[in-house]
């Protein structure tokens, strides 16, 4: 399933959200910095890898 970058910035959003409540399982926190990390490092991937037609 691919996901637009509006979605992922949503669902950063909302995971972010999620890791601001008071009473997390230590495993639930970490599984959830996981996921946050993982979807920052794929929006500079994506910024990165953006390819820009050049003048030849």
């Amino acid at each position: 399933m691919l996901l637009t970058s509006k979605e992922k910035n949503l669902i950063l959003k909302l995971l972010k959200k999620e890791k601001r409540k008071k009473f997390l399982s230590r495993e639930r926190s970490a599984s959830l910095k996981e996921l946050i990390n993982k979807l920052e490092q794929n929006n500079r991937n994506e910024k990165v890898n953006d390819t820009k037609p050049t003048k030849l």
